[in-house]
């Protein structure tokens, strides 16, 4: 069963009905013979799984998180971008945090238009962008 691990999985727990947990397989520990699925972590006893399938595409609805690298933002389509798909922005002046998780409402050449009104210049200032995945 260490195959599931990694991989998006709907288990079927009990008896009839079953209780139906969602999300992703993260451990498999035989030891302690319990399956661990979903962001919550939790841990289902080996004796109450009575099966486990992949989730198809349409039925994986977990949760959007926000990806754990970010990528600065240097030119315009990639400021266009931000602004379009509202991700989340943290903003440096050298190592001086200015804003963090915010969003850019509007750029021009020079400046950018964070959330709440606040203008920023894009020369003295660090963009750093982190979309959603999911």
């Amino acid at each position: 069963m260490k195959h599931w691990v990694g991989r998006a999985v709907i288990m079927y727990c009990g008896e009839k009905p079953y209780t139906i947990l969602k999300g992703v397989l993260r451990k498999w520990d035989t030891q302690a013979g319990v399956a661990v699925i979903g962001h919550q972590e939790i841990a289902v006893p080996f004796h109450d799984i009575v099966f486990i399938k992949a989730l198809a595409p349409k039925e994986r609805a977990l949760a959007p998180v926000l990806h754990s690298v970010g990528y600065c933002l240097r030119e315009r389509l990639q400021f266009d971008n931000a602004i379009y798909f509202k991700s989340a922005v943290t903003v440096w002046k050298g190592e001086q945090l200015i804003a963090y998780n915010t969003t850019i409402i509007s750029h021009t050449k020079g400046s950018v238009t964070l959330q709440g009104g606040q203008h920023v210049p894009k020369g003295a200032h660090l963009f750093v962008v982190r979309s959603l995945r999911g």
